[in-house]
């Protein structure tokens, strides 16, 4: 088998990651998936550190089967160190890692609220976007609050 490959798919919401990240891999996964109770989106953002949490464990699992050859992640991956944990479940099981950059296709923040599937306010995208890396290699991998 060849080496496996972890899609990260980032953007700001509504720009359309989950729907990329669908469509290229087998098994997607994404923070959003832990909030769904059936059909329905419910946010709790007490619970946010859990989602993460279930969304690297999910990842890792999925990477660690032999059938499965790819696996995607949709976030908006803003900053680095949001995506170090899955950099590092990567180079753990040996996947090759490829960053799809949605950023806001396009659109400003008011159309991007209006359009993302989960109610983000402009407020919040336009936090987002003002922390965007661009270069997110170059980005600093250790947590904010982590920082000396």
């Amino acid at each position: 088998m060849d080496t496996k490959v972890l899609f990260l798919v980032r953007g700001l919401p509504g720009s359309g990651k989950s729907s990329i990240a669908r469509a290229i891999a087998p098994k997607s996964v994404s923070a959003d998936d832990f909030f769904m109770q059936g059909d329905k989106y419910v946010f709790d953002p007490k619970k946010l550190g859990d989602a993460h949490a279930y969304c690297q464990n999910t990842t890792a699992h999925f990477l660690s089967l032999h059938e499965v050859e790819s696996v995607s992640v949709a976030n908006t991956f803003t900053c680095r160190w949001e995506m170090e944990p899955y950099l590092l479940i990567a180079e753990k099981v040996g996947a090759r890692i490829v960053v799809i950059d949605t950023f806001d296709a396009g659109l400003d923040d008011a159309a991007l609220s209006r359009i993302n599937v989960h109610g983000v306010p402009v407020e919040s995208i336009a936090a987002m976007r003002a922390r965007w890396e661009a270069d997110w290699r170059g980005g600093n991998p250790v947590p904010p609050w982590l920082r000396k």
